[in-house]
């Protein structure tokens, strides 16, 4: 059941970011790559690694605000992505660390703050 979750949430992240013209108007406004300066910390970043198949615990960086959307010309939904992205990363037990432990205190005590 995990891999055909896995295997569907990956066609989905490729028909996303396929999409992507890869023009860097999403650069500006995303708080992470203002902080960062790193490329594949920008949306643009995400888009290519994501398209390239290549899905990173680098896509838990990103705050999912959708600044990169608003302006986004083509109305790429990239925050979409990034949760499919994460997604897969879960089933394959390869969470960042804080994920990890707040899915483990959701499992025993079903309050990820406790």
């Amino acid at each position: 059941m995990a891999e055909i979750a896995e295997k569907n949430a990956k066609e989905e992240i490729m028909e996303i970011c396929e999409k992507c013209i890869k023009c860097g108007l999403c650069k500006e406004l995303c708080p992470v790559f203002k902080v960062l300066r790193e490329e594949q910390s920008s949306p643009r970043g995400h888009a290519i690694l994501l398209s390239n198949k290549i899905i990173d615990e680098i896509v838990f960086d990103c705050t999912l605000c959708k600044a990169c959307e608003e302006k986004c010309p083509i109305n790429l939904k990239l925050c979409t992505a990034i949760r499919k992205a994460r997604q897969v990363l879960n089933i394959k037990d390869k969470a960042s660390p804080v994920t990890a432990k707040m899915l483990k205190k959701l499992e025993e005590n079903e309050n990820p703050y406790l």
